[in-house]
């Protein structure tokens, strides 16, 4: 692991927040990034780190089971992140609504 300043350490993490904002990093993804490349520790130490079993950082790191958002906060806040709602774009929402016609689900369009 390559020693970062303060400033480069916070670049990286908004850099990953801003991946998992476009859809482009799962929260997962995220989650094992930062604990590598940030802090470089494996997976038992940062889960006692954070108060959460093995077993649920592992299933988060790997997409899989079905998080809390209290592990979810537990991990992210680690990194100075919350958890929280976004506004979509007119153009996300209005994608939203075309996969919505497809899934039949309820999202509202927006004009651009």
């Amino acid at each position: 692991m390559k020693e970062m300043s303060l400033e480069d350490r916070k670049a990286y993490i908004q850099g990953v927040a801003q991946e998992v904002a476009q859809g482009k990093l799962t929260l997962g993804g995220a989650v094992k990034r930062l604990r590598e490349n940030l802090l470089g520790i494996n997976q038992e130490r940062f889960a006692r780190a954070c108060k959460i079993s093995k077993r649920a950082l592992s299933q988060l790191e790997v997409d899989s089971g079905n998080p809390t958002l209290a592990t979810l906060d537990a991990v992210f806040r680690k990194f100075g992140l919350t958890i929280g709602l976004v506004h979509m774009s007119p153009m996300e929402l209005n994608a939203a609504d075309a996969l919505k016609n497809k899934a039949r689900l309820g999202f509202p369009s927006v004009a651009p």
